[in-house]
């Protein structure tokens, strides 16, 4: 075991192999596990403001890979906040860099981002698993996969227990937010609606009954992918635009920033428009390339996916959800739009990156209400 071990770990390719027990590892007990949410994020929602409230979420994410570039670390984005995980030698820079940006979003979206982090080999000591898979979306993208209940429980454990959480503020560091980007319009639906929903089940077999059964009525994959190449357009609202330029700036540095990626916006229309190519790649090629670094669907003690859907078989997928709930198999959370929010974290042009997929005014954390609904007599 070493810094190394999310590096070193094998991987596998397909999805639909998620909830098999033989991809999944222990992980490094040597880790920690640092936990990043915003407190009153339903409430912000509620007001308008969950663009702001994924936004800081991948702000958390961005800051600590920013200053870990030296080793590969696994996270998960959950709409309203993060998980990230890093080895012993990187701990101290990575508070640093999670308070800069609590600070940061505390000063510039008058949102409370709470931090706390506890090391895995605790965990283990208070019987809580956190075993890992990691599955290669793209060669750009390998996605962090969590099953045996010990994410979800240290989540609840940082979060109730204040020994764990790191108040104040970094006095002396600065966190790097380079790679952020915020630059397209919400996504409107390929089909009727854009969902995101949320997943829970105590048995493997049911996660690949369910899937099955949205691989039959929804569509594989891509069919049900909420971001299609002719959906996606960039944005020229200066309005909508701010929200990257209030996120990595202050002061009237917002205000160039804002001009800047205004005037990058319109040069990266006519770089795909036309199809023309530079240093860093095939400009007509890039949105094929978005497509292919979501983190549309993923597993982490529950199954996200945010999906495109026809209201006919949006509905049909919640009454199989309903049947199976009501039968003690599992619990689940919806929340129904039509388009999706893409917040982006790009490294390379044509490499390096992942863009988070939630529907838009609420997504995951809007669903999460639902789910944790069914959660208090589905445990009782």
């Amino acid at each position: 075991m070493s810094q190394d071990f999310w590096k070193d770990l094998a991987h596998f390719d397909n999805f639909d192999e998620s909830f098999n027990a033989n991809y999944y590892v222990p992980f490094d007990e040597q880790w920690h596990l640092f936990v990043a949410d915003i407190q009153g994020s339903t409430q912000a929602i509620k007001e308008g403001r969950y663009k702001d409230v994924n936004l800081i979420g991948a702000l958390s994410i961005v800051a600590v890979l920013n200053a870990c570039k030296e080793v590969k670390i696994p996270f998960v984005f959950g709409g309203d906040g993060a998980c990230i995980l890093v080895p012993p030698s990187h701990f101290n820079i990575t508070k640093e860099a999670l308070l800069s940006t609590k600070a940061r979003a505390q000063e510039n979206f008058n949102l409370h981002l709470r931090i706390g982090a506890i090391k895995v080999k605790s965990l283990y000591a208070q019987n809580i698993c956190l075993n890992v898979a990691k599955h290669k979306v793209s060669k750009d993208y390998f996605q962090a996969l969590f099953q045996g209940g010990g994410m979800s429980e240290a989540d609840a454990l940082i979060k109730r227990d204040s020994t764990y959480q790191f108040e104040g503020s970094s006095s002396h560091y600065q966190a790097d937010f380079s790679g952020l980007e915020c630059r397209w319009q919400d996504i409107p639906s390929s089909k009727e609606e854009t969902i995101s929903l949320l997943i829970f089940a105590k048995k493997a077999n049911t996660y690949k009954e369910v899937l099955s059964y949205i691989n039959e009525h929804l569509g594989r994959q891509p069919q049900r992918h909420p971001i299609q190449v002719p959906t996606l357009k960039l944005s020229f609202s200066p309005v909508k635009l701010y929200h990257e330029a209030n996120a990595k700036h202050k002061g009237f540095k917002k205000l160039t920033y804002l001009f800047k990626i205004l005037l990058l916006n319109y040069l990266g229309y006519v770089m795909m428009k036309f199809n023309l190519n530079t240093q860093e790649g095939e400009w007509g090629e890039y949105k094929k390339q978005v497509t292919l670094t979501t983190d549309a669907e993923k597993f982490d003690d529950m199954l996200r996916m945010t999906c495109s859907v026809s209201k006919k078989k949006r509905e049909s997928l919640q009454g199989y959800l309903h049947k199976a709930h009501e039968e003690g198999k599992l619990c689940y959370g919806i929340h129904i739009t039509d388009r999706a929010l893409m917040t982006c974290l790009v490294f390379e042009r044509m490499g390096a990156q992942v863009h988070f997929i939630d529907a838009a005014d609420g997504g995951y954390a809007m669903a999460a209400v639902g789910l944790k609904e069914q959660l208090k007599t589905f445990n009782a």
